[in-house]
């Protein structure tokens, strides 16, 4: 990306956002491989986060996040942990806060699922944590107790609050034969602790000046229809945005295996210990509060959704790779190899405008 470029989609950003905006930069799904032949899969990923840094920079963006899967993980656990290392190293290079999402591919189970002797392997979701931010989370973040990547942050300016979801939370556990008791490439889920910290910490704003006019906007790796407890955290949501009350239990948990969108889903055999959890969440003394929306990755092509309630934002992958009729024509070293966004939250007009650069086109999503 030269600085014409750079120059041009920093004009189309600010002739288009407000000076009430909170502005911030979103990439998902690089999936990463070192190679030596930069137009093989995910091998340019780091020109992609290189570019996407300095056009933050020039954007003004507050942050930048990247929304999972920074790294393919189907190598031996040393290269992966190099891959991702150096994809975070390469966001970080415009000196602005570097948010980091954990995705499925991350934690190096995809190599443990095809290698299923070498669970030693696999990265635990701490272990992938420290790696991508050796000087721990941001400044002010409040994290989940006991649970890796899940933590909100506060932009007092925007009464914004940002909630960093961990949806591959589950038991990291190795067998006596070396395999994992889940492969969290294929299978996803919340644990209590994670339920337990959205509904008792992270969404009561109630010590918040003004609490009534502030928002939460989600972030996760992907949609809860991945998960197989995903409606837990969807009943806690629209407690949330009600004001009422719920208890999560066994009807929020589909039975595994399972298929959502015609994505097969949770092979392994699951554990109801690790799934079903009751957690009560009430909002009543709180009142109504609103959800923003919940911006993810994973499916590679870009979605505006409402049917659970509230509004979700699907991005298109940076990878320059075209899995479905959905996504756009992708060309290496052509202007589609790319795609990643400037994201506009534009409260007084509760809307997300969405600038991207690269393949697909700009939108914007009403909340």
């Amino acid at each position: 990306m030269n600085t014409e470029s750079i120059d041009l989609f920093r004009r189309r950003v600010r002739e288009n956002t407000g000076c009430g905006d909170l502005l911030f930069g979103l990439i998902t799904d690089t999936h990463f491989e070192e190679k030596d032949d930069p137009g093989g899969y995910g091998a340019n990923a780091l020109t992609h986060l290189r570019d996407f840094a300095a056009a933050g920079e020039a954007c003004g963006a507050r942050f930048l996040l990247h929304a999972g899967d920074m790294s393919n993980g189907n190598r031996p656990k040393e290269q992966s942990r190099r891959e991702a290392f150096l994809s975070a190293e390469a966001m970080r290079g415009s000196g602005l806060p570097a948010l980091f999402v954990i995705g499925n591919h991350d934690d190096n189970t995809y190599f443990c699922r095809d290698n299923p002797e070498a669970g030693n392997n696999g990265i635990s979701g701490t272990e992938w944590q420290t790696l991508v931010q050796p000087e721990g989370l941001p400044e002010g973040a409040v994290a989940a107790p006991g649970v890796s990547n899940c933590y909100y942050l506060d932009f007092p300016d925007r009464k914004v609050r940002l909630l960093m979801l961990n949806t591959i939370d589950l038991p990291f556990e190795e067998r006596p034969d070396g395999s994992l008791k889940y492969y969290t490439i294929n299978d996803h889920g919340f644990s209590k602790a994670q339920l337990e910290f959205v509904a008792h910490t992270a969404l009561d704003l109630s010590r918040l000046p003004d609490s009534a006019e502030w928002g939460v906007l989600a972030v996760s790796h992907m949609s809860l229809g991945f998960l197989p407890n995903g409606a837990a955290m969807e009943k806690i949501f629209r407690a949330f945005q009600a004001g009422g009350r719920c208890r999560t239990g066994a009807e929020d948990v589909k039975p595994c295996p399972f298929r959502f969108d015609c994505h097969p889903c949770f092979p392994s055999a699951a554990d109801p210990r690790d799934l079903v959890h009751e957690v009560e969440a009430d909002f009543t003394r709180q009142g109504p509060r609103e959800l923003i929306a919940q911006l993810y990755g994973h499916e590679h092509f870009d979605a505006v959704r409402t049917g659970r309630g509230f509004t979700e934002v699907a991005f298109l992958s940076s990878l320059c790779y075209r899995n479905g009729p959905e996504a756009p024509e992708r060309r290496f070293d052509t202007p589609s190899e790319q795609a990643w966004s400037m994201v506009a939250l534009d409260r007084a007009n509760r809307r997300l405008k969405v600038f991207r650069h690269g393949a697909g086109a700009d939108f914007s999503a009403r909340y």
